[in-house]
Order: C-alpha cells, then structure tokens, then sequence
C-alpha cells in the first residue's frame, strides 16, 4: 500500500509540463508510446526499435510476482543448451517498488518468514533484506493510474548473471574462469510477449570473448551469442493449500524457515505439486472428476515418429493419480496452432536440437515459492538422444567414467539434482547412448537385427514411452527413485507375465538399464519362445509402477490426515525408495541403491550382465559390420560394450563396510532399522565378484583377430572427433587399466575403509569383511602370477594393473588421502612387506624362465617397495 500511494506522489516530483494538467500529462505519456507496437497481458508493454516500455498498473506496485531465467537458446555445448533453467533452486519472487522517483525491481528473501503480525515476523523483516535488481526513472504517468518505464537496459542486460556461466565457458578448464564481457551494440530483444497470467522476453545477448579459445560451435568464437527467456508469472490470488513433505516419499522440495512456533524445527517443507481439486464429491468408484485437469501439450516440433509414445506415456500417469482419487486427472494433447508454447496455461513438451549432447530430456518447471504449488512446466527432449534408439552415436566418453561418476559425483551436480525438477545428471545422454548400442548388439547376436538396420520400432516406443513418463514424473515433483529397481526379483526379470502386471521395476522415476539378459541367448539364437517373448517386449516399464502410485497418491489426496497414514506404508513390498545423495557419491552405503541396474539382486545381475557381454565380445565384428561398413563400427561398439561392462561391476564395491539404509519411522508398519548390515557372505561374494571380473588374469580376454579389426574413424571435419585420446588406433591398455583403476580407488577411498572400521564396531568384526581382508585378497588377486608359486611371465595388462595396485598402496603408506584410516597404512605396510619377500622368492627361483619385460617389472617392483618401506618407517616415525 505505501508503494501505490508513492505513485501518486511521483506526480509532484515530475517536471512542471507533466503536472500543469491531466490532459498534458497523458498527452507525455501518448506521445512517447506513438508508433509503438503494444503488447497486452500480464504487463502491458509498448515496443520500439531501441525501447521497451513497461505500463506499470497502480494495483501493480508493490504487487510479488515470478521471475524466471532460461537459456533459450544457447551454443549447444559447455552447459550452455537450451532450455536450461538459470534459477536453479528456487523461482524468484519480486516486485516493483517507487522510491524517490524511481522504479526499483525488488528481489524478496521469500525462504524466511514468519506469521504476519507476530514478534518474529517483525524481527524476520529486520534480520533479512530485498536485494534491489534493477532501477528505471519514471518517464510518464498517466492520468488513468500507469506509470511508464524503460526496461530495455534490464533484459539486454545481465539481469539473468548468464555472464558467469559464460565466463565458465571460455575458462581453460570446468574450474577456471575465463574472461568475457556482454556486448550491448551486438545484442537485442528478441521476442515481447504477454498473456493473462505471464509475460515473456527473450533477448539475444553477444559476449566478447577476450579468451584465445572458445565453444567451437559459435561461428565466430570472439562473440559469443546467448538468448535468455525472462518469464514473469502472476502468483495466484488463493495460495494453494500445501502438502508437508516426508522424507519417506521422494519429491522436490519448497523449503522456509519459519520462525512463528519457537517450541519445534523451524524448517518447513511442503512437496512440489499441482493444484488438484475434485469438482464434486466422489462417485461409488471412490473417484471424482478433477475441477481442472493436468494437461500437457505437444509442441509441433516434435517429429510425428514420437508423438504417439510421447502421448501414451504422458496419460499413463492416469493409473497413479486414481491411487489419490482422482479419475482423467492427467491428459495429452497436441498444442494449438494458435497457442503459444510460452502462456503459462499451457504445460509442454518440446524438441531440441543441440550440436553436442548435453542432457538427452529435462523437465523444467515454475514453482510458487510459498506453497509449493507447480504453476508450469517445459519438457525439453534432445534430438540427439533419439537418433541413439535408431542407430549407434558415436561416443568417446571413457569406460572408466561409468564408475567415476558414481563414486565422484561433482558435488555442484549433486546438489542441483537434489533441488532442481527435471535436471538430470551429466551422464543421463551418455549412458542413453551406450544402452543403445550394448541393445543393439544384443539383438544383432540374437539375429534379430542385421548389421547396419535400425533399431526395432517396439525398442524406440517403449523408450520413448519410458522416458516420456519420467521427465512427466519431474514436472509432477517426483524426485528420482534409484532403489525401485529392486522390488522386482531377480528371477522375474525375464517372467513376461510378472513384467507385463508389475513392470520390471516399480519407479519409472528410475534410471534403468533395458531388461535384456544372458539367459535369452545361445550360441546367437533365442533358446525357446518363452525367452523371445520376454527378449522382444518390457525393455522397460509400460506404465508407472506401484511406487509411483504410492508417492503420488501421498502427494495428490485431497485429505492429509490420509496423506499421513499413506506416508507409513513405505516397508510395504513397492515401495523401495532411494534418491541421488543416496546412489551416488563417495558416502553412497546402499548396494541396493544404484543407477542402471536391475533386480532385487545387483550383485548376481552385474554378474550376469558382464557375462553377456564377456560372451559377445569374441564377435563383435560379425556383430558391427556388413558388406562396406566402415571397421571403425567395431571399435565404437567395443567401446560401448566395455563401459557398460564397467557399469555392470560398479555397484558391487558398494558392498564392502556396505549397509542397507531404510527411512522407516518407528512405529511404521513392518519398520526396519535405518541401517542393516550387509550380510558378511554378501560382502565376500562382491570381493571375489570384483576380482574375477576385474583384476583377475582371465577377466576381460580378447583374441588377437577381434583387435585386429578395430579401425579407425578417419572423418576429419567439425562436430566429430576422429581420435581416442589423441591416438588413431585405439589406446587398448590405458582403457582397460582405466576401469581397472577406477576400481581401485574405489574400493580403498578413505571413506570405505572408515566405514568398514565403524561396520566392525556397529555390528561385530566378524559380520563384514576387514581391511586386512580387503587388502590381501585384492593383492593376492592382483599378483597372482608371483603370490603362490614360482614367479611366471606376465602380460602387458597385468602389469600395467600391478603397477597401478603397487601406486595406490605407496600411497596409502607414504602419502595417505585425507581420512584414510592409520590402521589402514598399518595394513598396508605389512603386505608390502609381505609381497616383497614373495617378488623376492619369485626372482630367486625363476629369473632364468622370465621374460625381459617381466624380469625388468619385477625387480622395479621390489626396488620401489624397498624405498616405500623404509620412506614410509621414517614419515610414521
């Protein structure tokens, strides 16, 4: 209120000619908006060549709305891709506000907060301030109560920070900045647009990149072009009613701190939902007729190929919502010709077509910041994702990524994936692309593909289907569900029948691998038709799963006194729940959390999954080539087939110190404990599963013809690379020691080996396997050749992994990582001991028997342990 009686006094601050009267103070006002292009809506707007004029309404002043920032179109590489929401966290809340005849735009501190009219909100007002995010002068006021300014300098300005993000993308590395300025004489608006509820602009903004290099998708690298869609969103009038959150249920969260009750937490959490409200009461069905549906539109850039999938897997959320009562709740339909993808009445699903690949689909959305209410949403797809379900994508990510980015998740990624609806991690493309070409090579060693066909049409549907439905389950506040894999059992993967009425996991909100298994194939043939009918259909769900229904049945009821009793259901068969923070990073503890895998049983399922392609890999060129294809195929399908080898066996370091999490309350039917012990056998039998297919001499055998075969990509032009690392010949021993590698530093990161410490004082030294365990075995494992016997030649490979294992162990004893246990350097320092005597017998016995390369590797060996153990007495000392 103080703010629109400001406005009135504004008139007694304008010069003289404005106040002389009300008619010349409308004619300032009409002559500066002649000839300009007006635009009604939300804000009314008035459009010149060099100016953009906002009609700020009398009731508008002080009024909070949305401000959203989005990359509309970006460079199609470094980050910078389209659709990409810049807010990451949270919508910002603003508002206009007059003072000393200026309009400020305003942005509120919403997280904190307090009832209105206590002490605390008092004190809250005096703790936390707006943050002022532009200033325009007052350039006329008319006698109808608007008031007009020039807001062209905020969005062909910097009002997003995109500048930072640009700066990230010349920097010469992820870490370092680079130097880059906007460039206003080469930028412009782009799009003015307003409707009902919202108003949108979108601005082409040039950096001058001061950088010798920059994303050589630019076409000219020295000016950098961005275009940021600025989208401010009426707030409801009625604030929606908000669902407290449960951390039993996975959703996104709106989260304040408010102070009014100092007797409890001061945190509020309410889930991220729609506003969902029976027209009516329920009908004998206990289902009633939603006031307004949820209804998605597809965007006419989608290719007719995908829209009937893309449809089918938007309306099949229809099942979960009758969990919560409501009948026809959710719905699919093409949007109008006539209706822009940017009104904010109308949710959408888009296509993108960027250079590089960046995300594969996101599900971005507007969220009122007070109640948790989820006002809009904008799903994006990639094209290059979809051209991975029909042919192969070439693809140079390093197999060793496939464990890395479990286990050294970038924490900055972690947590926008914890807070932000649709975002999806780095790896979500890459790993769509390997799937498709370990399901590719599948089907091609069943003979049910021919060398150089495209995929299936039942393959494309189902995973367009899929992921359809989980970029939906974003954008209806779901968070991911990486434990849902394991409600289904093992030995039901490939049950049709089971599959077909369960799903093959009970979350589409899961990042899956396609059902596909060893026991299918023989010899490159389908053993019975039973095992093709379960080969050829549920790659992936055909619906949501019954962890689905549950959450949003919790999420969605109307009665929350009945929320609160669905919310205790989550020991209940279906309802495994574990998220990102849970699944990946260095404190993951959870075996039964993974991405990518299947079945209630990751350990035996990594097994089989590594068998099949152990199996494949003698044929791989029969598989990649027919007549006049390139050999360089045979190459990228090796590739594919080792890093999803190396996904295979990544969850299984999990299980060593491991514990089975749970989010149960007490009291909660069925509760379990919040941490259960992996059963000791389990822990042995991932060890031994980790050695035989990693570290052990015949884990990963290939002949000599099959490499051979691997050719060379000798396209030489922008947007391919026609090396590996540089090489033109593909790097086969540093490849293969990457994932060996990986493992490694896994399996004794500090954290593990802690965690197994505390495992033995929580539950009993004898139920987990000991760091003395852990260390001699993979020693044992890894040394073979010279551990029991007289010392034998070893390959190249099994070098390469001897000197990698002998690295990691100096390091433990010279130069431990921050955190390593002491009695881990201890253990550490006997088996070296151990192991030097052993090189010591070995070289005594069979020096003569020894080739060069093996008598030189290990006599460097035992001079290096010699020099570790006196250097490391000495640091010890």
């Amino acid at each position: 209120m103080t703010y629109r009686i400001t406005l009135f006094l504004v008139l007694l601050t304008l010069p003289f000619q404005v106040l002389n009267a009300q008619n010349d103070r409308d004619k300032q006002f009409n002559k500066i908006i002649e000839g300009a292009e007006k635009i009604e809506g939300f804000f009314d707007l008035y459009r010149t060549s060099n100016k953009l004029y906002m009609a700020v309404k009398a009731d508008q002043i002080g009024e909070e709305f949305i401000l959203n920032y989005q990359i509309a179109k970006g460079v199609g590489s470094r980050g910078l891709y389209g659709g990409r929401m810049l807010n990451v966290f949270d919508s910002n809340i603003v508002s206009l506000e007059i003072h000393e005849n200026k309009v400020f735009l305003v942005q509120k501190p919403h997280r904190y907060r307090a009832e209105e009219g206590t002490p605390q909100q008092r004190a809250v007002d005096l703790t936390y301030s707006d943050s002022v995010l532009e200033v325009a002068g007052v350039d006329a006021v008319h006698s109808e109560g608007y008031i007009l300014i020039d807001v062209y300098s905020w969005f062909v300005g910097d009002l997003s920070n995109i500048s930072h993000e640009i700066r990230k993308a010349v920097g010469s590395s992820t870490s370092t900045l680079g130097r880059a300025s906007l460039d206003r004489n080469r930028s412009n608006l782009e799009l003015v647009e307003s409707f009902p509820e919202n108003t949108n602009i979108q601005a082409r903004l040039t950096f001058r990149n001061q950088e010798s290099t920059g994303p050589r998708t630019v076409a000219d690298s020295r000016f950098i072009p961005v275009s940021i869609f600025y989208s401010m969103a009426k707030l409801p009038d009625d604030p929606m009613k908000p669902r407290l959150a449960d951390d039993r249920i996975g959703y996104f969260l709106t989260a304040h701190k408010d102070y009014t009750d100092t007797e409890q937490e001061f945190f509020r959490r309410y889930v991220n939902r729609w506003r969902l409200e029976c027209d009516g009461p329920a009908s004998e069905d206990g289902l009633c007729d939603p006031k307004e549906p949820i209804v998605y539109y597809l965007e006419n850039t989608i290719p007719e190929r995908y829209r009937q999938p893309m449809m089918e897997g938007i309306e099949a959320w229809s099942d979960a919502f009758e969990e919560a009562g409501f009948r026809n709740a959710i719905q699919a339909q093409m949007l109008p010709d006539s209706v822009s993808a940017g009104d904010i009445r109308y949710p959408v699903l888009r296509w993108n077509v960027s250079d590089q690949p960046g995300y594969g689909a996101i599900g971005p959305t507007a969220v009122d910041p007070r109640t948790g209410e989820i006002l809009d949403a904008n799903i994006l797809f990639e094209a290059n994702a979809f051209l991975g379900y029909h042919k192969t994508y070439r693809n140079m990510v390093d197999p060793s990524t496939a464990i890395d980015e479990i286990y050294m998740v970038d924490e900055e990624e972690l947590e926008a994936m914890q807070m932000q609806m649709g975002y999806e991690s780095a790896s979500f493309f890459n790993e769509m692309a390997m799937q498709n070409n370990m399901m590719r090579a599948v089907l091609l060693f069943s003979g049910d593909m021919e060398p150089g066909s495209p995929m299936p049409d039942d393959y494309v549907d189902q995973a367009t289907r899929w992921v359809t439905m989980h970029e939906v389950g974003h954008t209806l506040g779901l968070r991911h569900n990486f434990r849902s894999s394991t409600d289904t059992p093992l030995d039901k993967l490939h049950d049709p029948e089971w599959t077909g009425e369960h799903g093959v996991y009970s979350s589409v909100m899961d990042y899956p691998s396609p059902n596909i298994s060893s026991k299918d194939l023989a010899d490159g043939d389908i053993v019975t038709d039973e095992a093709e009918e379960a080969h050829v259909h549920h790659y992936f769900n055909n619906g949501v799963g019954t962890y689905d229904r549950w959450a949003i049945s919790y999420g969605y009821t109307p009665d929350d006194e009945l929320a609160r009793q669905i919310a205790r259901r989550s020991a209940e068969p279906g309802h495994s729940y574990g998220t990102d923070e849970d699944a990946r990073g260095s404190g993951a503890i959870d075996p039964l959390v993974n991405v990518y895998s299947l079945g209630d049983d990751p350990l035996g399922w990594g097994r089989g999954r590594a068998d099949l392609i152990r199996g494949m890999l003698p044929t791989l060129p029969e598989l990649a080539l027919a007549d006049n294809m390139p050999y360089y195929e045979v190459t990228d399908l090796f590739h594919s087939m080792l890093f999803q080898y190396a996904r295979a066996i990544a969850p299984t370091v999990k299980y060593i110190g491991g514990q089975f999490q749970h989010r149960d309350h007490r009291g909660d039917p069925n509760a379990r404990r919040p941490f259960e012990p992996v059963p000791r056998e389990k822990q042995v039998e991932a060890l031994n599963t980790i050695i035989d297919y990693a570290f052990s001499s015949d884990a990963l055998e290939i002949s000599e013809e099959v490499y051979q075969q691997f050719g060379a990509n000798r396209w030489n032009h922008w947007g391919m690379s026609n090396t590996w690392k540089g090489r033109i010949d593909y790097p086969i021993h540093q490849t293969l020691l990457g994932v060996q590698t990986s493992l490694l530093n896994q399996l004794f990161h500090p954290v593990r080996l802690e965690r197994i410490r505390d495992t033995e004082l929580k539950f009993g030294i004898e139920n987990t396997v000991t760091i003395p365990e852990l260390v001699e075995k993979v020693t044992e494992a890894t040394w073979e050749e010279v551990w029991d016997s007289e010392a034998r030649s070893i390959s190249s490979n099994r070098r390469d992994l001897q000197r990698a294992h002998l690295d990691l162990m100096i390091r433990i004893l010279r130069n431990p990582p921050a955190g390593t246990p002491s009695d881990a350097r201890s253990v550490v320092r006997i088996t070296l001991m151990d192991l030097h005597q052993r090189l010591d017998e070995g070289l005594s016995e069979s020096r003569d028997d020894l080739d060069t390369y093996t008598r030189a590797h290990l006599i460097e060996a035992n001079e290096r342990i010699d020099r570790a153990l006196e250097a490391g007495f000495e640091l010890n000392s």
